[in-house]
């Protein structure tokens, strides 16, 4: 019997993540499944999903208020935080604000004439920025335009700098990040207290070991191959924002008040709080800069949009995957593995490795962090809970590892954007990729086991 249960569950996901690629709505399918899943297992049992003091009475009905309570709690709860933290990045890039600080970042690197070195401390800028400028594809593109060339230039081969492109965005790390937000949730934690105890520790350790790395594996690659050319005519430097300079600072002071606020325990300030501050500043600032009202304000239909966007595209698919993984947990499968990986000398690190391993397959497969983090993710407290340990230990490695895998996923849209600008082939790009991405998610486990164990 529980190897049936193991093989069902097995067979759901499957099938799941073949209509995905097979491009089906992802919400309506994560949605569709669950209920269909939910409805079954109601019938089979003959009680409610629900408990009784939160039960319509019906337990077919149930399973749609079940349903009804997902899309409340993640929309008024997490939602708005994405939401708002989206709007807010929108806007930096619409009044010019990232665009600024990317610049002022990189300014520097063009004195330098070591090739790997500037390699290196670009992944460093780029990994840095991600903390602000929380979308992989927007932040690779940036990255693209404003230090692609000056590798070229340097000797670098297009393959390694357009990887290198791809891995500035590889943590999804910092309290802005809707992923970090989300694991926060998931381990019942402040954004901040996750990031700054956990996730920003074993970050800097994959930061530290990559940045070692990757300049090293990639001059020994690059001497084994020939450019074929350095045309640079697609490849354009991004020009300078009309915007005053010290607008580079706005895309961090979200970031700046959350992490002071964090040390100040009489004033608690929380992300959506700490951004709409931000907007009011920035809002100001326009306003000075313009001397029109009207001007200024015209950035609101620009954050309103992003909002919507992000609804659409993030929140509906975290209301959508916590339906799902409800109705992978009913089935029992989860809990009878769990129990048998708890029942082995080494069974914690090896959930973590496996766990972490499905988020990293499935983005490569899916190509996108979010149905793949938020499909798997509300598992884990159930999964920590049968192994008796803190769900942290499965929730942060898993987190990582979601992003990791995105810059070897050849539907993934940074992937894709970053190989079509440096006019190199995707596949070629992901397996260039691939032995830094790994020692990466290598990295993230033993180092997430080893900091939690502290």
């Amino acid at each position: 019997m529980n190897i049936l249960l193991v093989f069902l569950t097995v067979a759901v996901i499957f099938c799941m993540a073949k209509l995905i690629l097979k491009k089906y709505n992802t919400v309506f399918i994560f949605v569709a499944t669950g209920i269909i899943i939910l409805t079954i297992i109601t019938a089979i049992k003959g009680e409610s999903i629900l408990p009784e003091k939160l039960s319509t009475g019906n337990i077919y009905l149930d399973v749609f208020e079940f349903v009804k309570s997902k899309m409340i709690s993640n929309t008024a709860g997490l939602g708005i935080v994405l939401m708002t933290v989206t709007g807010y990045a929108m806007f930096m890039s619409h009044i010019g604000a990232s665009t600024k600080l990317a610049l002022k970042a990189t300014k520097p690197l063009k004195k330098l004439n070591s090739p790997y070195i500037v390699l290196a401390v670009i992944f460093i800028i780029g990994c840095m920025l991600k903390l602000v400028i929380t979308s992989h594809s927007g932040l690779g593109l940036l990255m693209v335009a404003t230090t692609f060339p000056i590798l070229l230039n340097l000797g670098v081969s297009r393959l390694s700098a357009g990887a290198v492109m791809c891995f500035t965005g590889f943590l999804d790390w910092g309290p802005n990040d809707s992923s970090a937000i989300f694991a926060a949730k998931l381990v019942d934690m402040p954004i901040m207290d996750y990031f700054l105890q956990y996730q920003a520790k074993v970050s800097l350790i994959v930061l530290g070991v990559s940045v070692l790395f990757i300049p090293f594996y990639y001059s020994r690659l690059d001497k084994k191959m020939k450019e074929k050319s350095l045309n640079l005519e697609k490849i354009k430097e991004v020009e300078d924002p009309d915007c005053p300079g010290y607008y580079a600072i706005l895309p961090l002071v979200p970031l700046f008040l959350v992490a002071i606020f964090s040390f100040i325990n009489s004033i608690k300030m929380d992300v959506v709080t700490a951004n709409l501050i931000s907007f009011v500043l920035a809002f100001i600032l326009e306003m000075i800069r313009y001397k029109d009202i009207k001007k200024a304000a015209s950035g609101t239909e620009i954050i309103l949009k992003s909002m919507g966007t992000c609804f659409s595209n993030i929140v509906s698919i975290v209301i959508a995957a916590a339906i799902f993984a409800e109705s992978i947990k009913q089935i029992g499968g989860v809990t009878i593995v769990a129990n048998f990986l708890a029942s082995l000398n080494g069974g914690l690190l090896i959930t973590m490795f496996l766990m972490s391993l499905i988020t990293f397959g499935a983005v490569i497969l899916l190509g996108s962090g979010n149905a793949s983090w938020y499909a798997f993710g509300p598992l884990v407290p159930s999964i920590a809970e049968q192994m008796g340990v803190s769900a942290l230990y499965i929730a942060l490695p898993m987190q990582l590892a979601t992003a990791i895998g995105r810059s070897l996923s050849p539907v993934a849209g940074v992937v894709i954007a970053v190989a079509g600008l440096a006019e190199v082939k995707t596949e070629d790009l992901i397996k260039h990729s691939i032995i830094p991405m790994l020692v990466a998610f290598i990295v993230n486990v033993i180092a997430s086991y080893l900091i939690l164990s502290l």
